[in-house]
């Protein structure tokens, strides 16, 4: 990625009040880019602030819009939508100004933000890589995410779900294969209609989890309420330091701290 590219994705991580749908952007444009997908498995995604919408459709292209939100306009010249090819992955990256600079009275007087609507075939595979805004993920193979900030919605993933970093958000999930969360730092986990479920660290924020076909093993979780119900192997705890654990109807085998059992 470009250097613009990653200081953009640290100095805009606050901005996201700031999106390119919001009434106060003083300058706005259009940006596409559109790719042939025959013969593609894997997407990567690149974005930073804004809003991030990725769907699978019965579709033979890629295609990808933004609505970029500037506060100087001359910052439209160097926002655009790159995508690139080798064999079979495929490269999206939103290409976004250095924000940086210091005008003399605040950081924040600087912004550059793009929502993003992201259409490819229901087939492939995505790997996303997203700094701030409200992510939205559906009808597609399978799906790996890394989050800095904002929610994330995830729905009809056929395949796995790999979250290996969420900074803060959200994260609900509905109708998806085998889900993997690493570590989630803050904000409440819903998951519904899974066939296994695995939640290495959790530091805060309520869990729920229901209709697994599989089993769920919780690793670390230091604040907030667990709550599993229609499990259809194991339940596993194995730490967890504060707020309770409610559970009903597992097939399997049951392994929680007794102290945070509520009754």
């Amino acid at each position: 990625m470009h250097k613009r590219t990653i200081i953009a994705a640290s100095i805009v991580l606050g901005l996201a009040s700031a999106s390119a749908s919001a009434a106060s952007c003083k300058h706005r444009a259009d940006r596409a880019a559109e790719l042939d997908a025959g013969g593609v498995t894997t997407v990567e995604i690149y974005a930073l602030a804004g809003d991030l919408q990725v769907t699978g459709g019965d579709r033979a292209t890629i295609s990808a819009t933004g609505d970029a939100c500037v506060s100087k306009k001359g910052m439209l010249d160097e926002i655009d939508i790159t995508i690139r090819r080798t064999e079979d992955r495929v490269e999206i990256l939103a290409e976004m100004p250095d924000t940086s600079e210091e005008t003399g009275d605040r950081w924040s007087r600087q912004y550059a933000v793009m929502d993003l609507e992201i259409q490819l075939p229901a087939g492939v595979a995505v790997v996303i890589s997203d700094s701030s805004g409200e992510l939205e993920v559906a009808n597609l193979a399978a799906a790996e995410i890394s989050d800095s900030s904002g929610g994330i919605e995830i729905r009809d993933i056929a395949g796995p779900v790999l979250i290996p970093r969420d900074s803060s958000g959200d994260i609900n999930m509905e109708r998806v294969g085998d889900v993997t969360i690493q570590v989630d730092s803050s904000g409440e986990i819903d998951i519904r209609e899974a066939a296994s479920v695995t939640i290495a660290n959790d530091t805060s924020g309520d869990i729920i989890i229901r209709n697994v076909q599989g089993s769920v093993l919780i690793g670390n979780d230091s604040s907030g309420t667990i709550s599993a119900r229609n499990v259809g192997g194991d339940l596993i705890v194995e730490n967890d330091t504060s707020g309770g654990i409610r559970y009903d109807r597992i097939a399997g085998h049951v392994s929680v701290p007794e102290e945070r059992l509520e009754r």
